[in-house]
């Protein structure tokens, strides 16, 4: 795989925290696959030169900080249990309106302030540079956000389950490893996730 472009886009963490998500159900789902046909070709005395369908081979490190990642961003202190992908597009746009860098406008999408003194930390000189425009800013953050009594969105399976899903992985790796197959193993068949893609442009002035 090649990089063509490092910097096509920004991300916000809403947005990273949905595509972890993705990458987590499509990984558990090859993980159950691989471990269906091995259980059904070991039970029928057969093998099968495929491996078993094994999902790429994924670093553990990367999977310990993929599932940490989702820990964090998915935590109850973070706006994104209250963001949702209509929201951050509708936020981002809004944005638009005021002079503020593409560096400000991810943190405020990031931290999702809703009091003055939350903006005096993103933006720097803001008085002078927004003056009352800091009013309109924080309205339209609030607006972005749902009630988080509301509809669960993507971002609110929790970090237990995130944690269950990443044991599962590792159950399949010392499955394989040992190539013994007990009748009384269990695996758990639950998790699933949502994707939703969205970004913010290239700040052009960075370097």
């Amino acid at each position: 795989m090649e990089v063509v472009n490092q910097r096509a886009a920004l991300l916000c963490n809403y947005e990273v925290l949905t595509l972890l998500r993705t990458l987590e159900s499509d990984y558990i789902a090859k993980t159950r696959t691989a471990l269906r046909i091995k259980k059904e070709e070991e039970a029928a005395g057969t093998s099968s030169s495929r491996q078993h369908m094994a999902p790429e081979e994924v670093l553990e490190n990367l999977r310990t900080m993929e599932v940490e990642a989702i820990q964090y961003l998915s935590a109850d202190y973070q706006p994104t249990q209250m963001q949702s992908e209509i929201g951050v597009a509708q936020l981002t746009k809004r944005l638009g309106a005021y002079e503020l860098t593409k560096a400000e406008k991810l943190q405020i999408v990031n931290l999702a302030p809703t009091e003055a003194v939350e903006l005096y930390v993103i933006v720097e000189e803001l008085e002078d540079r927004l003056g009352d425009k800091m009013d309109d800013i924080l309205a339209n953050v609030r607006s972005s956000l749902r009630d988080p009594a509301g509809p669960p969105g993507p971002s609110a399976q929790t970090a237990g389950q995130a944690a269950t899903a990443h044991r599962e992985v590792e159950v399949y790796h010392e499955d394989t490893e040992a190539m013994d197959y007990d009748p009384d193993d269990v695996f758990d068949d639950h998790g699933e996730g949502a994707g939703v893609e969205g970004d913010l442009d290239k700040d052009d002035d960075d370097e």
